[in-house]
Formats: structure tokens, sequence, C-alpha cells
């Protein structure tokens, strides 16, 4: 229901002049569900208490970040579990403290290229929909994407079209075509996982047939334009499949017990209303951007780039069943704003200098990687490249010799967000905001079960947790603040209008924080 939920955004994304590479995301989050379905298939009656696993882990580490960056959270238990007390999911009878989790995103990715072909597995039924050259490689350029960062945000760059906005027609293909694959996969995973769930009016083996059927035209269609052909036949040994095991310590109130739930009363209303006036307010003031002369690449698509998922946000967050939109699209604000503000987050000239020096660096580390990646399982150099050629409007400089010459890391993102939460009175929110809005994007069981209301005896699918819906809409809003004041700052050459414009969205942003708290119960 979720992966067919997230394909339909992804979907419903094409052509909408925004938001361009929540797509990608999307694409990504349900090629990985694909995976994991598959990997349980193939063994379901070992490998279905991992989604326990994956739910005592994900508590866990909630759990963890919260204790680490010595932050608080009032309503904790609505976060850990925000359903009725149902099928034993607090974790109270502790019969399942020793499930393991499912394999991570690589292990899952290798294990599914490297295991032998049987015309029994469900797995074989979608390798054809997912046998394209290089799908390391192209995996990674979603990856890009589902981070919102400069390399992704290159995705949005076409010859005709507005910057930060709309996607390349080779990306785009990309992205529906491992979506469709992803569906597809998840589909006979979960038909083989769990049989006994598959409606008895429906006829099952057609309706497999007519999905993979429909899912290989997407595929047909999208190869041309991303010039990934089919590959060769794996050659070589297969791996092992992965053995997850538990590991760590359970953390103290990971495990819950059924007085600890807390009641589904909150409401987004306040909150709402603040954020559609911030984002009035971040309309309201036009930025030319060729004003100072032709603009930086990564200043241009930093300031579209944040216009474009902010409205992403706004346009779905209140639309049935397209909040996972908003979900994804704040996560990605988030994280680039956090990389953002470590690159501005003082005055020294020479400071700021190296640690531009080290962000692309950084970026021309992951493009090169990629197209390596591409190049050594099959697709030809030239067409690796393409993926990541720029249109002609567009001129880079040489790349210097620091690139060529090794490279200093970034800081984490944990690091960088724990610097971004300075200003407040527990610095390390932010952090676990952005582990709480993960839980949505990779779609954890705590991101699943914050996409599902219980409405006195009913259930309604996807509809999203106000715990969750108030901290999409903080977090756009206070990082939108960082991508889009400070950009209107720099682009303007430090125009006093902009510099008020930016103190006006930082109160606006306040305004929201403040509504959102008494929601998401953090900081």
């Amino acid at each position: 229901m979720s992966t067919r939920q997230r394909y339909d955004c992804a979907e419903s994304m094409i052509g909408a002049g925004f938001g361009g590479t929540v797509l990608g995301a999307l694409a990504r989050s349900v090629f990985v569900d694909g995976l994991r379905w598959l990997w349980i298939a193939e063994d379901p009656s070992t490998r279905r208490p991992s989604l326990l696993g994956d739910l005592l882990a994900e508590r866990s580490r909630i759990c963890a970040t919260l204790r680490k960056t010595d932050s608080t959270c009032g309503n904790l238990s609505r976060w850990l579990m925000p359903l009725p007390n149902i099928a034993d999911l607090t974790g109270e009878s502790k019969t399942w403290l020793d499930a393991p989790p499912i394999p991570d995103e690589p292990a899952l990715l290798d294990h599914y290229l490297t295991q032998p072909v049987s015309e029994t597995t469900s797995g074989n039924r979608a390798r054809e929909l997912l046998d394209l050259a290089g799908l390391r490689g192209a995996v990674s350029v979603l990856q890009h994407a589902g981070h919102g960062n400069f390399l992704g945000l290159q995705s949005t760059m076409t010859a005709d079209g507005v910057p930060g906005h709309d996607l390349r027609p080779d990306h785009e293909a990309l992205f529906m075509h491992v979506a469709a694959a992803g569906i597809a996969a998840t589909l006979l995973g979960t038909a083989a996982a769990v049989p006994e769930l598959w409606p008895p009016d429906v006829d099952r083996p057609w309706f497999l047939d007519e999905a993979l059927r429909l899912a290989a035209v997407v595929a047909a269609a999208a190869r041309p334009l991303h010039g990934l052909s089919t590959s060769k036949p794996f050659i070589g040994l297969p791996k092992p499949p992965p053995s997850p095991t538990v590991t760590g310590i359970v953390e103290p109130g990971a495990v819950l017990q059924a007085d600890d739930l807390l009641p589904d009363v909150n409401t987004t209303t306040a909150v709402a209303a603040a954020a559609e006036e911030f984002f009035a307010l971040a309309r309201s003031f036009e930025v030319d951007l060729w004003r100072n002369g032709p603009p930086t690449l990564h200043m241009a698509l930093t300031f579209t780039g944040a216009h474009s998922h902010l409205q992403a946000v706004m346009s779905t967050y209140d639309q049935p069943g397209s909040a996972v939109i908003a979900a994804f699209a704040s996560r990605m604000l988030l994280e680039e704003a956090a990389r953002h503000a470590w690159r501005h987050q003082d005055g020294d000239g020479a400071a700021f200098v190296s640690r531009a020096t080290q962000y692309f660096d950084e970026y021309r580390h992951m493009e090169k990687k990629t197209i390596a990646l591409l190049s050594s399982n099959g697709v030809p150099i030239k067409v690796a490249k393409a993926l990541f050629a720029l249109p002609d409007i567009v001129r880079m400089p040489p790349v210097p010799p620091s690139a060529k010459k090794g490279r200093q890391k970034l800081p984490s993102i944990t690091s960088m967000l724990g610097d971004f939460g300075k200003p407040f009175a527990e610095p390390g929110w932010l952090t676990v905001a952005y582990s709480l809005l993960s839980q949505i994007t990779h779609a954890t069981p705590i991101g699943l079960m914050h996409n599902i209301r219980w409405a006195g005896e009913t259930w309604q699918a996807n509809d999203m947790s106000p715990e969750m819906l108030g901290l999409t809409l903080d977090v756009a809003c206070l990082s939108s603040v960082e991508l889009i004041g400070t950009s209107a700052v720099v682009l303007t050459g430090g125009d006093r209008s902009a510099m008020a414009y930016r103190d006006a969205l930082l109160r606006s942003a306040m305004r929201v924080h403040r509504a959102g708290q008494l929601v998401h119960g953090l900081d």
C-alpha cells in the first residue's frame, strides 16, 4: 500500500514544474522497498520477523539520537508508536527482542545483483525490469537526487527549463524506470511473502503478469532516454545472501508498555496556518539572478531549488495521500540547509574559501566515482558522462588543482546539523528531526505507521500523523530561511532589502516553530 502510494506520488510529480528531484527520492525509496521484499520472499518464514527487528532497531536508534544530542521529546511514545496497541507492536511481550533487522540498502543491492538465477524466485521475474547496465551507478544518481545536494540539483538543469524546478528527460526516465521496477518487485515479493493477504476475488497469476507487463512498458520507454541498455550476464561466483544479526544494546524506551501510549489528539491547524504565512512571505521577494552578472551555478540552484522544494511541501501537505511528498522535500531542505549554513557560518573569508573548496571537491569526487561505477559495469564512458553533462548555457570553471591532488571530506551530516541547531535551546533537536523524517523517506516500519491513522473504528490509509506533518512543516520553513534568505542576500550583493527579507523570514519561521513544538514535541 505504501509503495503504491509513493509510486503514485512520484508519477504525479511529472510535469508539476516544481520539486523535480523529489521524484528521484521517491523512486529510490520504492526501489529499496522492492529489494527488501524480494529478500524476504526468498525465505518468508525466517525473514518476516526481520520487519519487527527493523522496528526495534529504528526505535532504539531514535532513543540513542535523543540521548547523544542531549535532546528531549515529551511525546516520544507517539513517535515510537503512533497506532493503538495492536499486534504486539509495542514490544511489551519482548518475544521479538532477538529479531534481526533487514539488511541495509548496499547489502540488499549486492545480494540482488549476485544471487544465482532461479526460475522459481520472485527476484528473477523482476530481473528483466532492472536489467540495465550499471545498476549500482544508476542507484547512485537517484541517491544524489534524494539528498537534495548540489549534484542532485543538477538533475534539474535543462536547456529551456527553470533551474531547480524541472527535470532533465534522461534523469526523469531513469527515475521512473527504477520506480516502476521497484513497485513490481514489491508486488512480487509481498505476494510470495504474505500470500494469505492476497484478495481472494483477484486472479493472482493474471494480476502479477499484467503488472510486470506494464512495468516493462515503462522500462522499454525509458531505456532510449537514459541510455542504460541491458547488461551482460553476471560473471563470477554469487555472494552468499546477507545474514543480518542483532547488534548493539537496545536503548531504554525502545520497548514500550501499553500504558505509555498517548492518544491521537494532536492537530496541525496552527502550524499549517503559520506555514502558509511563511510561504506567502517567501514568494514576496523578487531576486534578479543576473543583477550582478552571471550567477554561480551553485548559488542559483540553491536559491531556486529551495523555492522548488518549499513549494513541493506547501502544495502537497494537505492533499489526500500526498503528504509523503512534503516529508521527502522537507528532509531534503534540512540536509542542504545544514550544508549551506556550514559553508556560511562566519565572516572569515579564508575559512569560507577553504570550506568552498572542500564542498565542491566532494561533489566532483561523487560525480567521478559514479561515472566510474557506471563505466566499470558495462556502460560506455560516453553514456556515463552524458548523465552528468550540463546544458550549453552553463560554463563550468576549470577544475582546481586541489580536486586532483586529494580532498578533505565534508563533515558528517550529524555534525553539520548540530552546528545548524546551535541557536536553539536544544541544539541537537534538528539531528533528531532528521532521524524522524528519515523514517518516512526510508519507509521504515515506524515511517509506515506514521502514514496510517486510526479514526474510531476505521483505518485511514496514507494519512500522515499530526506529529510527522507538524515536524515536516516546521523543518521546511526553518531550512528555507537559510537556503532562500541567505541566498537572496548573496545574490543581491548584500542589498538591505534582501537582509530585511531574510530577517522577516526568520521571524515567520519561528512562529511556525513555536506552533510546531506543541505538536512534534522537540526543542
